[in-house]
């Protein structure tokens, strides 16, 4: 992402170069003669007195509030006939089968510990995600889980930044599965950290062999966090088109 200083800039000197500059001072010309020739002609008509330029004010408004109800109106019959084309359906489903890889967002350890411990004893292979608040919380889940949790905990420096945690996660998948791993054999769990993170797994994932899943929490009355349920296999299947 480009510094906001640059942003500014580039857009000053695409705004006054020669291409952009000269049609807008030409427009901006037009309209203003256009304006004071359609201003006369109602003075002209109506008069000039204070009156006739408060109706002529009125008229003006109103022409205007017209012009604006038409152009709403328009938009919106367009937007009705443009076509929801969502590629793929989200389902969701009871896990129902163990995975070799896991991937987890590390928030709490209890949710951690609850998606490890579904895929025993065929897991193999736990990469932990975290930020520098959750780094030490993912080192104890690593110590509890050394068998799985191999590799160091991989720390995303912005939680609130989808495509920093999107470009961990394909490293991941590229560089980090053991000989003969597939990514099929991997399920990434999207539960912890921030939404902005959780959407950085879903795009890692989709359009991919990928699998994902998410550990929901077990609320009480209150609907306070007590513990956390089996997880949930997310499906996100592209719809065939006829």
């Amino acid at each position: 992402m480009l510094p906001m200083r640059n942003t500014i800039s580039q857009s000053l000197k695409i705004f006054f170069s020669p291409e952009t500059i000269a049609p807008f001072l030409i427009g901006s010309l037009c309209l203003a003669i256009l304006g004071g020739a359609v201003y006369d002609m109602l003075k002209n008509s109506f008069g000039a007195t204070t009156p006739d330029l408060v109706r002529i004010a009125i008229i003006t408004l109103m022409i205007l509030l017209f012009a604006i109800g038409v152009v709403s109106w328009i938009i919106a019959q367009r937007l009705a006939r443009i076509p929801l084309n969502i590629p793929f359906q989200v389902k969701q489903k009871q896990l129902n089968q163990q995975y070799r890889g896991l991937i987890l967002l590390v928030s709490r350890s209890e949710a951690c510990e609850v998606a490890i411990r579904f895929h025993l004893p065929r897991l193999q292979r736990c990469w932990l995600v975290c930020s520098t608040q959750t780094l030490e919380l993912a080192q104890q889940v690593r110590q509890q889980f050394p068998m799985v949790c191999v590799d160091q905990p991989i720390v995303i420096n912005d939680v609130y930044q989808p495509l920093e945690v999107y470009v961990r996660l394909r490293e991941i998948y590229r560089d980090r599965l053991p000989d003969g791993w597939q990514d099929a054999d991997v399920i990434a769990d999207y539960t912890g950290m921030t939404a902005h993170a959780s959407v950085g797994v879903v795009l890692a994932c989709v359009g991919t062999p990928r699998p994902l899943q998410y550990t929901p929490a077990k609320l009480d009355a209150q609907g306070r966090a007590i513990g956390s349920l089996s997880p949930i296999r997310i499906l996100l299947r592209q719809e065939k088109r006829s």
